[in-house]
């Protein structure tokens, strides 16, 4: 019977590494998506409050954003663009009054 024994001191060094390793497999995760849609909801709704009416995630102009539509309580549509790694709100305009300009890249 072949078997193999690892010491206690090896097997904990193997089990520390591989968490290391786990530790940052999830934080390189994070770093590569950034914020997740609630919080940018959140981001958004502080600056324009009312009712989210729809979120999407883009690239414009090389840079992963959300634009989150909210209709105010004012009746007036308004879209907010927000950078999906810093949260940093990028544009706030009434809908329909921007450029018609499809900058999206793909």
């Amino acid at each position: 019977m072949n078997s193999k024994i690892v010491s206690g001191g090896a097997l904990a060094s193997l089990i520390f590494a591989g968490g290391i390793t786990g530790m940052v497999s999830a934080q390189t995760a994070a770093d590569a998506t950034g914020l997740t849609q609630e919080q940018v909801v959140e981001i958004a709704l502080m600056e324009i409050p009312g009712e989210v009416i729809d979120v999407e995630q883009e690239r414009h102009r090389g840079v992963s954003v959300f634009e989150v539509e909210i209709l105010g309580s004012d009746g007036v549509e308004m879209e907010i663009e927000v950078a999906a790694q810093t949260g940093e709100i990028l544009k706030v305009e009434a809908e329909g009054t921007g450029c018609d300009k499809d900058d999206h890249e793909a």
